[in-house]
């Protein structure tokens, strides 16, 4: 990951206003550090300042909605912790954890469907930023080749476990970024038998989002950090099956697919000892 600009949405009794920053959404994890009166003075020496600042959805790469009303912080951003090799989920919970404890009295929220849940909060139609839902054509082939011969010993943007009609269980492993493509590619696409898929998947971190497609039951379970979509289009694509989003809760999904799928799930307080280092807290 890398590169991408910023949207910073400020909410009072006006109503809303809206500036942004270029190449600033990897510095969303520094600078909301700074507290929120930091963080507002930061923000008014930004560009903008009115309802209307939004910006094309494709570079705009991260956003923080701050509401002086309700104290209540939302954010998201698609780039990697500045200074860790890999960013995962355990890096995100640490990271929100220093946010937290710099914004006493304040409610801090992850919001992995980014732009979308900014706008639903803000009661705006979806195109008032450009190219809000531009995205790939669903592939057939999306299982990428292992790193080991048989194991799948890698953080791939997304981990795909997979359950045939006949309980037969497999692993990809997708570059895509985000998990809307997979989503939206549906049953007739991530049931595709894939020359790449491995029995069981050993990941190195957290990968940012993972799903599990049960056929036999006919659920879809998933989590993420990042999937910009409209959530009523997933119906559509997924005719008849059980939909579960279990936001970050990796450990759910992960007790749903079984020990094929082995993560490092005992790492948080080394993480976030690790991460704190990072920005001196």
């Amino acid at each position: 990951m890398g590169g991408g600009h910023a949207h910073y949405v400020v909410v009072d009794g006006a109503g809303h206003r809206v500036w942004s920053r270029h190449r600033a959404a990897e510095d969303l994890y520094g600078d909301l550090l700074r507290g929120p009166d930091a963080m507002m003075a930061f923000i008014r020496e930004q560009k903008g300042g009115h309802r209307d600042f939004w910006m094309n959805a494709l570079l705009w790469h991260g956003v923080a909605l701050l509401d002086l009303r309700r104290r209540l912080l939302l954010v998201q951003t698609y780039q990697w912790i500045p200074g860790r090799e890999v960013t995962s989920v355990l890096e995100i919970r640490a990271w929100l954890r220093l946010v937290r404890a710099a914004w006493p009295g304040w409610t801090v929220t992850w919001v992995p469907r980014g732009l979308h849940q900014v706008m639903e909060y803000l009661g705006l139609p979806y195109e008032t930023v450009l190219d809000m839902n531009a995205r790939q054509a669903p592939r057939a082939d999306w299982a990428l080749a292992p790193v080991q011969e048989d194991d799948l010993s890698v953080s791939a943007d997304v981990v795909i476990a997979v359950r045939d009609v006949e309980g037969r269980l497999s692993f990809g492993g997708w570059w895509c970024g985000g998990l809307d493509e997979p989503l939206m590619a549906g049953p007739e696409v991530l049931l595709i038998p894939q020359d790449e898929a491995v029995p069981f998947a050993v990941l190195e971190s957290v990968s940012w989002s993972g799903l599990y497609v049960d056929a036999p039951r006919r659920r879809l379970d998933w989590w993420s950090l990042d999937w910009p979509l409209d959530p009523r289009e997933l119906p559509v694509r997924w005719p008849g099956w059980e939909l579960t989003d279990h936001g970050d809760a990796f450990e759910e999904v992960a007790a749903l697919v079984g020990p094929e799928l082995l993560l490092d799930v005992d790492r948080e307080e080394e993480v976030f000892r690790e991460v704190a280092g990072l920005f001196g807290r």
